[in-house]
Protein backbone atom coordinates (compact mmCIF):
# COMPACT_ATOMS: atom_id res chain seq x y z
CA UNK A 1 0.00 0.00 0.00
CA UNK A 2 1.21 3.56 -0.72
CA UNK A 3 -0.67 5.04 2.43
CA UNK A 4 2.40 6.03 4.14
CA UNK A 5 3.93 9.52 3.69
CA UNK A 6 7.21 9.58 1.43
CA UNK A 7 9.94 10.46 3.41
CA UNK A 8 12.37 13.79 2.25
CA UNK A 9 15.78 11.40 2.74
CA UNK A 10 17.32 14.31 0.83
CA UNK A 11 16.20 16.67 4.33
CA UNK A 12 16.77 13.28 6.08
CA UNK A 13 20.38 13.32 5.15
CA UNK A 14 20.98 16.92 5.18
CA UNK A 15 19.94 16.48 8.86
CA UNK A 16 22.40 14.19 9.21
CA UNK A 17 24.94 15.96 8.02
CA UNK A 18 24.85 19.04 11.06
CA UNK A 19 25.27 15.90 13.55
CA UNK A 20 29.13 15.54 11.54
CA UNK A 21 31.02 13.10 9.82
CA UNK A 22 31.12 10.05 12.15
CA UNK A 23 27.89 9.80 13.39
CA UNK A 24 26.50 10.94 9.06
CA UNK A 25 28.64 7.49 8.23
CA UNK A 26 27.52 6.07 11.17
CA UNK A 27 23.61 6.00 10.30
CA UNK A 28 23.74 6.71 6.25
CA UNK A 29 23.24 3.97 3.78
CA UNK A 30 26.61 2.61 2.26
CA UNK A 31 26.26 4.00 -1.04
CA UNK A 32 23.24 5.80 -2.57
CA UNK A 33 21.97 7.20 -6.11
CA UNK A 34 21.27 10.58 -6.64
CA UNK A 35 19.54 12.55 -9.41
CA UNK A 36 19.80 16.05 -9.65
CA UNK A 37 16.90 18.00 -10.03
CA UNK A 38 17.56 19.28 -13.87
CA UNK A 39 20.07 18.26 -16.34
CA UNK A 40 22.83 21.01 -15.66
CA UNK A 41 26.22 20.98 -17.71
CA UNK A 42 29.00 21.88 -14.52
CA UNK A 43 31.58 20.95 -16.56
CA UNK A 44 32.39 17.51 -18.74
CA UNK A 45 34.93 15.11 -17.61
CA UNK A 46 36.01 12.23 -19.97
CA UNK A 47 35.98 9.75 -17.31
CA UNK A 48 32.18 10.68 -16.16
CA UNK A 49 30.60 10.46 -20.04
CA UNK A 50 31.44 10.21 -23.97
CA UNK A 51 29.44 12.15 -25.71
CA UNK A 52 29.28 11.52 -29.58
CA UNK A 53 29.39 14.15 -32.33
CA UNK A 54 25.54 13.38 -32.86
CA UNK A 55 24.96 13.83 -29.01
CA UNK A 56 23.40 17.76 -29.08
CA UNK A 57 21.39 17.53 -25.47
CA UNK A 58 23.08 18.74 -21.91
CA UNK A 59 24.63 16.11 -19.88
CA UNK A 60 23.70 15.54 -16.38
CA UNK A 61 27.99 15.32 -14.59
CA UNK A 62 27.66 15.53 -10.67
CA UNK A 63 28.14 18.71 -9.60
CA UNK A 64 31.25 19.21 -7.66
CA UNK A 65 29.32 20.37 -4.22
CA UNK A 66 25.30 20.14 -3.77
CA UNK A 67 24.40 23.07 -2.37
CA UNK A 68 21.89 22.85 0.30
CA UNK A 69 19.07 24.66 -1.29
CA UNK A 70 19.44 22.27 -4.40
CA UNK A 71 16.57 20.13 -4.46
CA UNK A 72 18.17 16.51 -4.99
CA UNK A 73 16.47 12.91 -4.99
CA UNK A 74 18.01 10.78 -2.73
CA UNK A 75 18.16 6.80 -3.40
CA UNK A 76 19.90 5.10 -0.42
CA UNK A 77 21.40 1.67 -1.64
CA UNK A 78 19.43 -0.71 1.14
CA UNK A 79 16.81 -3.89 0.63
CA UNK A 80 13.56 -3.20 1.04
CA UNK A 81 12.08 -5.68 3.56
CA UNK A 82 11.00 -8.50 2.57
CA UNK A 83 12.30 -8.13 -1.24
CA UNK A 84 13.84 -10.32 -3.80
CA UNK A 85 16.73 -11.23 -4.62
CA UNK A 86 18.36 -11.13 -1.09
CA UNK A 87 22.23 -10.26 -2.96
CA UNK A 88 21.04 -7.45 -4.83
CA UNK A 89 19.28 -3.93 -4.62
CA UNK A 90 17.00 -3.96 -7.51
CA UNK A 91 15.87 -0.89 -9.70
CA UNK A 92 13.47 -0.12 -11.53
CA UNK A 93 9.44 1.55 -12.70
CA UNK A 94 7.69 -0.81 -10.05
CA UNK A 95 6.98 -0.56 -6.51
CA UNK A 96 8.74 -4.11 -6.29
CA UNK A 97 12.09 -3.14 -6.78
CA UNK A 98 14.40 -1.75 -3.75
CA UNK A 99 14.99 1.51 -5.62
CA UNK A 100 11.52 2.74 -7.82
CA UNK A 101 12.12 4.82 -10.62
CA UNK A 102 8.79 5.66 -11.95
CA UNK A 103 9.95 6.62 -15.56
CA UNK A 104 8.42 5.44 -18.84
CA UNK A 105 11.83 4.88 -20.12
CA UNK A 106 12.87 2.80 -17.33
CA UNK A 107 11.98 -1.29 -17.30
CA UNK A 108 9.78 -2.64 -14.33
CA UNK A 109 13.19 -4.13 -13.20
CA UNK A 110 15.70 -2.57 -15.20
CA UNK A 111 19.27 -3.24 -13.15
CA UNK A 112 20.78 -4.20 -10.05
CA UNK A 113 23.79 -2.91 -7.73
CA UNK A 114 25.41 -4.97 -5.06
CA UNK A 115 28.48 -4.51 -2.67
CA UNK A 116 30.87 -7.20 -3.46
CA UNK A 117 34.37 -7.67 -2.05
CA UNK A 118 35.91 -5.46 -4.11
CA UNK A 119 33.52 -2.56 -4.03
CA UNK A 120 29.91 -2.19 -5.35
CA UNK A 121 28.87 -3.11 -8.90
CA UNK A 122 26.18 -2.91 -11.49
CA UNK A 123 24.56 -4.48 -14.26
CA UNK A 124 21.85 -4.09 -16.26
CA UNK A 125 19.03 -6.63 -15.83
CA UNK A 126 18.29 -6.83 -19.87
CA UNK A 127 15.98 -3.92 -19.77
CA UNK A 128 14.29 -2.31 -23.18
CA UNK A 129 16.01 0.66 -22.99
CA UNK A 130 19.45 0.30 -21.65
CA UNK A 131 21.49 1.54 -18.74
CA UNK A 132 25.02 3.32 -18.99
CA UNK A 133 28.55 3.93 -16.81
CA UNK A 134 30.00 6.55 -17.17
CA UNK A 135 28.93 6.57 -21.00
CA UNK A 136 29.36 3.02 -21.78
CA UNK A 137 26.54 0.89 -22.71
CA UNK A 138 26.12 -1.79 -20.27
CA UNK A 139 25.94 -5.56 -20.81
CA UNK A 140 22.71 -7.29 -19.81
CA UNK A 141 23.48 -9.79 -17.02
CA UNK A 142 27.02 -8.44 -16.61
CA UNK A 143 28.56 -6.79 -13.86
CA UNK A 144 30.81 -4.02 -14.04
CA UNK A 145 32.76 -1.87 -11.16
CA UNK A 146 30.54 1.07 -9.97
CA UNK A 147 32.93 3.75 -8.65
CA UNK A 148 31.89 6.17 -6.58
CA UNK A 149 30.94 9.77 -8.17
CA UNK A 150 30.04 7.61 -11.62
CA UNK A 151 27.38 8.86 -13.43
CA UNK A 152 24.45 5.97 -14.97
CA UNK A 153 22.17 6.20 -17.13
CA UNK A 154 19.35 3.90 -16.95
CA UNK A 155 16.42 4.46 -19.97
CA UNK A 156 17.13 8.56 -19.74
CA UNK A 157 17.48 8.98 -16.31
CA UNK A 158 20.18 10.40 -15.44
CA UNK A 159 21.76 9.26 -11.77
CA UNK A 160 24.99 9.38 -9.69
CA UNK A 161 26.61 6.82 -7.58
CA UNK A 162 28.02 7.91 -4.14
CA UNK A 163 29.49 5.76 -1.17
CA UNK A 164 28.33 8.00 2.12
CA UNK A 165 31.87 9.45 3.02
CA UNK A 166 31.84 11.12 -0.82
CA UNK A 167 28.00 11.93 -0.41
CA UNK A 168 29.49 14.09 2.74
CA UNK A 169 31.38 16.06 0.87
CA UNK A 170 29.09 17.00 -1.60
CA UNK A 171 26.49 17.71 0.71
CA UNK A 172 28.47 20.06 2.43
CA UNK A 173 29.99 18.39 5.06
CA UNK A 174 33.27 19.64 6.65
Amino acid sequence: MRDTPRVDVAAHYRHLIALGREEFLAAAAPAVLVRYPSRVLVGLHSADRTISSDDTADVAVPAPHAPAQLELELFPLVKKPGASFADRITIGRTHHNDIELPDHSVSRFHAYVRQADTGWVIADAGSKNGSWLRGGALEARREQALPSKAVLRLGEVDLTFYVASDLFDVLGGS
